[in-house]
């Protein structure tokens, strides 16, 4: 195994690792947030996966979902259920999953501080450890 898919493998791992942790606390909030909201976030375009993230899942063992080109990239993500994504956070695509809306930013601040101290430290690291994969900052950031 080269160092480079060594490197990646570890780098996945954590990810996917803190994204599991990540994710519960999140939830707690998009489950009071999400259901009344008038403007659903959870775009098609938001749901496409980067080279990152191929990168991310491939070091997992893990295939990229198919992402239907035929669907309009500002309608519904094909991934939103009726409950929210049907997909576990750790298989979403990194736009998706880095995506906070202002009532969720402002449930979040207005939950747990220990909670909210966690979130932001875990979400620091996971840019650190998305940005390694690649060796450089991904598209992240469109939204």
């Amino acid at each position: 195994m080269s160092v480079k898919s060594s490197h990646n493998r570890e780098c996945a791992t954590r990810i996917r690792e803190l994204l599991e942790i990540i994710s519960p606390l999140i939830e707690r909030q998009t489950a009071t947030v999400c259901p009344g909201c008038v403007e659903v976030c959870c775009r098609q375009r938001h749901g496409s996966f980067t080279e990152t993230d191929h990168v991310y899942l491939a070091a997992l063992g893990e295939k990229v979902p198919l992402h239907d080109l035929t669907q309009d990239p500002d309608g519904p993500c094909q991934f939103l259920g009726p409950q929210g994504c049907v997909k576990p956070r750790w298989q979403r695509a990194r736009k998706c999953t880095w995506f906070f809306c202002r009532p969720l930013l402002d449930a979040l601040a207005a939950g747990s501080p220990r909670d909210a101290r966690m979130l932001s430290q875990h979400l620091e690291e996971l840019g650190r450890l998305y940005d390694s994969l690649k060796g450089v900052p991904d598209e992240h950031s469109d939204r």
